[in-house]
């Protein structure tokens, strides 16, 4: 079943789940986690939101999603936060696109918070899009975002990575944070004299 225009897996799923079941026939558990889905991949019903995904998070709730367990669920740990925190702190903007590295020691997740940093970026008014940088395991981990001026895809792509029009990434090798940040510099440089962005 594929529906390029839905929010998200759990929103198919719910359009399923909804012609096979009656709403007290799913367990809770199962409700929380597929209205945890929705909630996440449409970062709290703002992006690829339609009146289908509204429908989806209907009938979930009928099927005895509770919305604060869930909120409870999603919550992130003081350090991860905090790490967040100094990522957005300490963004440098670069010609309209907010770069900044992301702390990663004592983290867990370190490359999940450096995208959750990108993404509070795109909240600053100006910033096109985000690049955040997180070294883990000897690897510089890029994060990009952005809301529809300019395509990030292709920007990683070039480094190496991939993903989506605002949603993507590269891992870098062999390099220190500065020689990464520098070769991004030098890439957007390039790109925008070439016209690519």
């Amino acid at each position: 079943y594929i529906e390029p225009a839905a929010s998200s897996v759990s929103e198919l799923m719910c359009e399923i789940l909804e012609q096979v079941l009656s709403p007290g026939d799913l367990p809770t558990v199962e409700a929380n986690l597929i209205f945890s889905g929705i909630t996440l991949d449409t970062k709290h019903f703002s992006v690829k939101t339609t009146a289908r995904t509204f429908e989806a998070a209907a009938f979930i709730r009928r099927c005895g999603a509770d919305i604060i367990r869930v909120r409870k669920l999603l919550r992130t740990d003081m350090t991860e936060y905090k790490a967040k925190a100094d990522a957005v702190r300490c963004a440098e903007v670069y010609k309209a696109y907010a770069l900044s590295v992301c702390p990663s020691e004592g983290l867990q997740s370190p490359t999940i918070v450096g995208a959750q940093a990108a993404n509070e970026l795109l909240n600053i008014n100006g910033i096109k899009a985000s690049i955040v940088f997180t070294e883990y395991n000897d690897t510089i981990y890029l994060s990009a975002r952005s809301i529809d001026e300019v395509n990030v895809q292709i920007i990683m792509e070039r480094l190496g990575g991939g993903g989506h029009m605002t949603i993507a990434g590269a891992q870098l090798k062999d390099m220190t944070m500065d020689e990464a940040v520098s070769l991004v510099k030098k890439t957007l440089d390039d790109m925008e004299a070439e016209g690519a962005i």
